[in-house]
C-alpha cells in the first residue's frame, strides 16, 4: 500500500522489584513489605522510515517508537463520506484518503443533480486506489475501507479545495475502528 507503516517486535517481560515501602531485614518478617508489581509486559513499535500513509500522527515519519502491547484481530479501518443531495461544487473539490488525493471532475465525477451519483462515482475511484475500497452505495453515502493496525485509525481522511463542505465525513479527520491498536503495558 504506501510509504509508512509500523513493526511489531515481540513482546518482552521485566521482571520488577516494587515494594509497598522500604524493606528493614533486622526487622524479620515485618520488615519485609508486600510487593505491589513484579512484572512489567510491553512491545516496541518502531515506525520504518518512508513508509505507509499520510497521516495525522504528529510524529516525524520514520522516527516513532510507540510502547504497549497490540490488542485485537486484525481489522480494516473505517469511515463513511456523506455527499450532499445537490453537490454545486463551485470549483476543485479534493478528497484526501491517506497518501491519495482525488480531485472532483478529474479523478470523480460529480452530478449536480444528484448525491447518489457523485457518491458512486466517489466509490468507483476510491476502488482504483490501492489498499481502499468503497462498495456501490445505495444512496449518498460512501462507506470507505482503509489499512489495518494502528496507522489505520491515523490516515488522513478529509476534503479540500474550493467546496469541502460538501462532503461531511465520519469520523472527522482520520478513519477510525482498525485493529490491532496499541493498548496499555501489562502490570503484575
Amino acid at each position: 500500500m504506501g510509504k509508512r507503516t509500523l513493526i511489531a517486535q515481540a513482546p518482552f517481560t521485566m521482571l520488577v522489584g516494587a515494594t509497598r515501602q522500604g524493606s528493614d531485614p533486622s526487622l524479620g518478617p515485618a520488615g519485609n513489605p508486600d510487593v505491589v508489581i513484579s512484572t512489567y509486559t510491553q512491545q516496541m513499535v518502531p515506525e520504518v522510515a518512508g513508509r505507509g500513509p499520510v497521516c495525522t500522527y504528529p510524529g516525524i515519519k520514520g522516527t516513532t517508537t510507540r510502547m504497549g502491547l497490540l490488542t485485537g484481530a486484525s481489522a480494516n479501518a473505517t469511515g463513511t463520506i456523506t455527499v450532499n443531495a445537490v453537490p454545486a461544487i463551485l470549483g476543485p473539490t479534493t478528497i484526501h484518503l491517506g497518501e491519495y488525493v482525488l480531485t472532483s471532475d478529474v479523478d470523480f465525477v460529480v452530478d449536480p443533480a444528484s448525491g447518489s451519483n457523485t457518491a458512486t462515482t466517489l466509490a468507483a475511484a476510491i476502488n482504483n486506489l490501492p489498499g481502499y475500497s468503497a462498495p456501490v452505495p445505495g444512496a449518498a453515502v460512501v462507506t470507505v475501507s482503509g489499512p489495518t493496525g494502528p496507522i489505520g485509525n491515523e490516515v488522513v481522511f478529509t476534503a479540500g479545495g474550493v467546496s469541502p463542505y460538501l462532503f461531511v465525513f465520519s469520523p472527522l479527520d482520520s478513519m477510525g475502528s482498525a485493529q490491532p491498536v496499541i493498548g496499555p503495558p501489562t502490570i503484575t
